[in-house]
């Protein structure tokens, strides 16, 4: 029997080994905390099958009832949706796996001056959402040592490559010594002028984030960026802030890109809260990502439509450093483009407009020098 919530292990290796995969599990962690009886359980285990589940006591801690109505558990707990595919979704939505794309195994390289290098297919918590749900936890998908040799001996030979992205699954559940030796190869790299983490432990694993580890990354000479994945204000916690708190102090710079979810985070009031809890927790808003085209995730999606009407929204109620960009990442590995709604487009007559955040509209022409509005019509997409 594990030990009540309130006495679980301030320590990151038991929460992840721990880790929820059935509401068994769940009620196991939580005695009689939540309502399991009224859930389709048949269903439910329907969808695990599918999709595995895995969510660590930490995170489910934070739920406030079994409902898809609260964030924290439609993020981690498999709804009977998921069951159902959409024609338009794909295993491989953003193309991780296209032969022109992954070049060596562990690499994927969409940009001339970065790549992707998955060095671990395990993640502490099976968000709901993910594009990757295809690999996440899959032994398959688990680098040897000389399939990584080989991945890093082939980054050392790129010497375009200015940036590798550790992702996965999720970097930071390696151990200190594996992720940090991995980081020490790359760092001596001199093409290499900066290395990104993309992990979502700061929210689901907070515990992972300590003094041992904010040390051995202040000791790399190449900058580092840890990309968060918060996605709604519930997540930002106490834990996680000074989790955050030990990266900066390391001269880590934090990041957050974050998913657009119906139902979680698709409305005003909750983009608003997630954007001023991370001010606080001092991680930049960097992104909001239209949700992929993963197999079982319709109901999550939004229209991109819903996303820039969000956005314009939010522009001039937030400060402008810290809303996020609106991207879509295009199916088929062709790279990841802004959505925002246009502020400047054109009339009948061919007369250029631009509209204000207060929902002002102005002519263009009574703002810019006439020479200049042909150039920035021609450049504009519309």
């Amino acid at each position: 029997m594990p030990p009540p919530a309130e006495t679980f292990p301030d320590d990151w290796r038991w929460h992840h080994a721990h880790a929820a995969r059935s509401l068994s599990d769940i009620e196991a962690l939580f005695p009689g905390r939540f309502e399991l009886g009224a859930l389709d359980h048949e269903a439910i285990g329907e969808a695990s099958r599918l999709y595995a589940m895995r969510a660590t006591p930490y995170y489910l801690d934070l739920a406030r009832s079994a409902s898809t109505a609260d964030p924290i558990w439609a993020l981690a707990v498999p709804a009977p949706a998921e069951r159902t595919r959409q024609p338009e979704e794909r295993d491989d939505p953003i193309g991780d796996e296209l032969p022109g794309l992954r070049v060596v195994e562990g690499i994927t390289r969409r940009y001339r001056d970065r790549v992707l290098l998955h060095p671990t297919p395990v993640c502490s918590v099976h968000c709901r959402h993910c594009f990757r749900k295809r690999l996440v936890g899959k032994a398959a998908y688990a680098l040897d040592n000389s399939a990584l040799d080989t991945a890093v001996r082939w980054i050392e030979g790129q010497p375009e490559l200015h940036e590798v992205i550790l992702t996965g699954g999720d970097p930071l559940t390696l151990s200190d010594e594996k992720l940090l030796a991995l980081l020490h190869r790359l760092d001596v790299m001199e093409h290499i002028t900066s290395l990104r983490l993309h992990t979502r432990m700061p929210v689901v694993n907070p515990y992972r984030l300590s003094e041992d580890l904010a040390r051995g990354l202040s000791q790399l000479q190449t900058p580092v960026m840890v990309m968060t994945h918060f996605n709604h204000a519930r997540e930002v916690t106490a834990l996680a802030r000074r989790g955050v708190q030990r990266l900066r102090a390391a001269n880590v710079d934090v990041l957050n890109q974050s998913v657009l979810l119906a139902g979680i985070n698709d409305d005003e009031h909750s983009q608003r809260a997630l954007i001023e809890s991370l001010l606080a927790a001092r991680v930049r808003p960097y992104a909001l990502h239209q949700a992929d085209l993963v197999p079982g995730t319709s109901h999550l999606r939004t229209s991109l439509a819903t996303g820039q009407r969000l956005l314009r929204a939010l522009r001039g109620t937030v400060p402008g450093h810290a809303l996020p960009r609106y991207l879509l990442d295009l199916p088929g590995g062709h790279g990841k483009v802004p959505v925002e709604q246009p502020w400047f487009r054109t009339d009948g007559d061919g007369v250029l407009w631009v509209d204000g955040p207060d929902g002002t509209r102005h002519r263009a022409l009574d703002l810019l020098p006439e020479q200049h509005l042909g150039k920035i019509s021609d450049e504009l997409i519309f």
